[in-house]
C-alpha cells in the first residue's frame, strides 16, 4: 500500500502498561529495498512486531509479493504483473539481487522464527484476482500462520471474502475519506485504517466504543513532531517507513503508566512551567502555564520516572507544582510565604531536589534560617515546600503571618485536616513568637 499505518498506546481506565504494535511499511524500505528478505529482516531487528506485504497474482496464478502492477520502480523492468508467468518475474531482480518473492517463498522462509505480516490484497479495478483470496488462506493454513497474520485492504469486498475463508484472522479496512466508515461495514471488518488528516480523539473513541481497532495511515512524511502528535492518541496500531523510531515510541509507551484524573488543578508555584507536546519525548511548546493557573486535568501519565497531568490536545505539564481540587487552594495560600526553619528534630533541615523523600540531597539549612516558599507541593498528608534551597516538608517550617490576618490563617489552617501543615506563629514582638492562644484565637 501507498500510505503507512501509525499506531500508539490506548489509555486504559485504570492504570495500566500501554504501547502499541509496530508494522513495517514493506519491510524497513529507507534502509534496504522493499518486500525483500533483507528488508524484512532489518524491519523486525529494528523492532517492528509485523511486516506489511502487497500481494498480487501473475498471469498464472501465483500470488506475488508487489505493491506497483508493474515492476518497474523496483527492478528497473517495465513489466505488468498480471501479464507475466511467475517463472518471468523472478528473472528480474532488486537493488540487492534477491528475485521477486512469492507468498509461498516467504511463508516458508519465516517458518521457522515467530514473525507477523499484514497483507493487503491488491484488488485494483480492471485487473484479474482470480481466487486470490482462497489462495491466500490455502497458504496460510498450509503453513500454520493463522496467529501470524492480519489482512488490510481497500476493497471491503476482499475482506469479506477473508473474513469467510479465514474468519479468526483480523481484517482493517482502509479508507480515505468518512463516508467510507459505517455501520454496514462493521460485521466484516474488525479495524477501520484511517488517514491522519481525518482522525481525531472522537473518531477513535467512537469506534472503540463499537469494537473496532483503529488504525491511522500517512502519507510517508512521519518525523519527530507527527509521532508527538500521534502518540497522544489511543489508536491500536502500525505500518510505518521508521520502525527504529515507531520502536522507540513503542518501548516509552509500553513503559507509562495511565490514570484518567479529570478534575482542576492549580499551578501552585510562584513561576510559570513549560508545557511539552508529549510525555514520552517532551519538546517544549512556546507556551507556558504561568504561576498559579487554575486547569483541567484530563489525565496523568508517569514515563521514566516522571509524571506529568494532560490539560490539552498535545499539551503536558510536569505534576510537580500542580495540586489538584480541593485541597490546591490551600496549598497556594502558602505561596510566596517568608517562613522560618524549624527542624523537626536537630538543629538543621536537608533539602531535596524534588518534592519526595527519595530524592538527591541539595543543601543544609541551619535552625531559624529565613526562606521564602517559592512552590509547593502535596503528596498524600505530606505538603512539601519548594525554597531557593530546595524542597523540604512544610511540618519544618514556621509561616510568621501579620497579626490582621491571624483569624484567616487559623481558619485555614483548621481546614486541613491530615495535612502536616507548617507551624503558626502569629507575628515578632520583643518576647519572641506570639501563638494562637496568647490572641484567644485557638480552633482546634
Amino acid at each position: 500500500m501507498s500510505k503507512c499505518l501509525l499506531f500508539t498506546a490506548w489509555v486504559a481506565l485504570y492504570a495500566c502498561l500501554c504501547g502499541f504494535v509496530v508494522v513495517g511499511h514493506r519491510g524497513d524500505p529507507l534502509q534496504y529495498p522493499e518486500e525483500t528478505f533483507q528488508g524484512d529482516s532489518a524491519a523486525f531487528a529494528a523492532g517492528a512486531d509485523y511486516v506489511e506485504l502487497d500481494v498480487q497474482e501473475s498471469s498464472d496464478g501465483v500470488l506475488v509479493i508487489q505493491h506497483d502492477p508493474t515492476l518497474k520502480r523496483t527492478t528497473g523492468a517495465n513489466v505488468a504483473i498480471t501479464a507475466a508467468t511467475f517463472q518471468q518475474i523472478q528473472q528480474y531482480h532488486t537493488k540487492n539481487g534477491e528475485p521477486i518473492h512469492s507468498l509461498q517463498a516467504l511463508f516458508a522462509h519465516y517458518q521457522q522464527t515467530d514473525t507477523k505480516f499484514l497483507i493487503e490484497t491488491k484488488i485494483e479495478k480492471g485487473v484479474p484476482h482470480p481466487q486470490m483470496e482462497a489462495k491466500i488462506a490455502a497458504l496460510v493454513n498450509t503453513y500454520h500462520m493463522q496467529d501470524r497474520v492480519m489482512f488490510h485492504s481497500f476493497s471491503l469486498s476482499s475482506l469479506k471474502r477473508l473474513q469467510t475463508l479465514l474468519p479468526s484472522v483480523p481484517r482493517i479496512f482502509i479508507v480515505g475519506s468518512l463516508k467510507r466508515i459505517n455501520f454496514a461495514v462493521f460485521p466484516y471488518v474488525t479495524g477501520i485504517n484511517v488517514s491522519s488528516d481525518l482522525v481525531s480523539a472522537k473518531l477513535v473513541s467512537d469506534l472503540h466504543h463499537i469494537g473496532q481497532k483503529v488504525y491511522v495511515w500517512d502519507e510517508m512524511n512521519e518525523n519527530q513532531k507527527k509521532w508527538r502528535w500521534l502518540s497522544n492518541l489511543p489508536i491500536d496500531g502500525v505500518v510505518t517507513n521508521y520502525p527504529k523510531l515507531a520502536h522507540t515510541y513503542q518501548s516509552l509507551t509500553r513503559e507509562a503508566q495511565v490514570h484518567p484524573v479529570d478534575t482542576l488543578a492549580t499551578n501552585t508555584n510562584t513561576s510559570a512551567i513549560p508545557i511539552y507536546t508529549n510525555p514520552y519525548q517532551p519538546t517544549v511548546r512556546k507556551q507556558k502555564l504561568s504561576a498559579q493557573a487554575v486547569v483541567n486535568v484530563q489525565k496523568a501519565i508517569r514515563s521514566e520516572q516522571t509524571t506529568y497531568y494532560q490539560i490539552g490536545t498535545n499539551a503536558f505539564v510536569e505534576a510537580t507544582t500542580l495540586n489538584l481540587a480541593p485541597l490546591a487552594g490551600w496549598a497556594q495560600l502558602l505561596l510566596g510565604q517568608k517562613a522560618t526553619v524549624t527542624p523537626a528534630a536537630g538543629w538543621q533541615v536537608t533539602t531535596r531536589q524534588a518534592p519526595q523523600q527519595s530524592s538527591a540531597r541539595l543543601q543544609t539549612l541551619a535552625n531559624g534560617q529565613q526562606v521564602q516558599i517559592l512552590a509547593v507541593k502535596l503528596h498524600g498528608s505530606t505538603v512539601w515546600c519548594q525554597t531557593a534551597n530546595g524542597w523540604l516538608t512544610a511540618n519544618q517550617l514556621q509561616l510568621q503571618p501579620q497579626l490582621n490576618e491571624a483569624r484567616c490563617w487559623f481558619l485555614r489552617f483548621h481546614q486541613a485536616h491530615g495535612l502536616q501543615v507548617p507551624k503558626l506563629g502569629l507575628g515578632q514582638t520583643r518576647t519572641g513568637v506570639l501563638n494562637a492562644h496568647a490572641l484567644d484565637l485557638t480552633l482546634y
